[in-house]
């Protein structure tokens, strides 16, 4: 009896003893679990940009009409998992110079104030300065020529990043540079190649000199006969690159001045990789 009553108590020791190491192991691991799902909700943020610029910022030339670069990178940035939410505000004009989308910042409360709250400001800015001047002077422009409106559009660009630095402090920039959508047309044709150099060394500049700025030089982007990692895919060799020169699939072929569906996502990807490496 003695015997059967000690099985019988070591059975019941042993039972006890597991219910107790399951209990705390289920406790531990609904702990663990719910410590990780914090964790993860506090690096998970909601993040909103704002787009402002000319036409490549409304997205001129991406014949599906969403709105060329800016949903594109959206949607990359949803990818990472990084974010609750990735929201955009587009704000965009064709045609407009430096000197009008100030005009446009200052005269609109709604752009102020979604500015204010943004945590990304993208800007394309100076493209239709240089078309003006090259409007201006057609047959018989030179570079001289655009040694007043460079310095315009200096002073210009200094203060619209100042203005957007004014209304939110902590706003990330990001500027894009310009390209010359005619080289590869007209690779004769020096001068409009030097003139965008000299431009995007002065947006280079003035980004440098803002606090959480960042430069996107694209002035390569969109020619097909350059070699780069982005466009392995689409270039195979000399001979390939020499087909495609005159139908540039970077281009929107009704201006061939505006990227198309394909030169947005390029530009995309450029902006994707700077945000991601901050």
């Amino acid at each position: 009896m003695k015997k059967g009553r000690s099985i019988i108590g070591i059975f019941l020791f042993l039972m006890i003893a597991s219910l107790l190491v399951v209990g705390l192991l289920t406790v531990l691991f609904q702990n663990n679990s719910t410590n990780n799902e914090e964790k993860s909700e506090l690096k998970k943020e909601s993040l909103h940009i704002v787009a402002i610029g000319d036409s490549l910022t409304q997205g001129v030339g991406d014949t599906s009409n969403s709105g060329g670069y800016v949903p594109i990178v959206a949607d990359l940035l949803k990818e990472t998992d990084n974010y609750k939410e990735v929201t955009t505000s587009n704000y965009g004009k064709s045609g407009d110079r430096s000197d009008q989308i100030l005009e446009r910042f200052y005269e609109s409360e709604d752009i102020q104030e979604d500015i204010a709250s943004a945590d990304i400001v993208v800007l394309t800015v100076g493209g239709n300065d240089i078309i003006q001047t090259l409007k201006q002077h057609l047959l018989t422009v030179t570079k001289e020529n655009f040694l007043i409106p460079e310095a315009t559009y200096k002073e210009n660009l200094t203060t619209l990043l100042s203005a957007f630095k004014k209304v939110n402090p902590e706003v990330q920039l990001y500027v894009f540079g310009i390209y010359n959508p005619y080289s590869i047309y007209f690779p004769e044709i020096t001068e409009m190649e030097t003139i965008a150099g000299e431009w995007n060394e002065t947006t280079k500049e003035v980004v440098n000199e803002t606090e959480n700025a960042t430069f996107l030089p694209i002035a390569d982007l969109f020619n097909p006969s350059l070699k780069h990692e982005e466009k392995k895919d689409v270039l195979i060799n000399e001979e390939e690159a020499k087909e495609q020169a005159i139908s540039n699939p970077y281009l929107y072929e009704e201006d061939l001045f505006h990227p198309n569906e394909a030169g947005y996502q390029l530009m995309s990807e450029v902006l994707f990789q700077a945000i991601v490496a901050e």
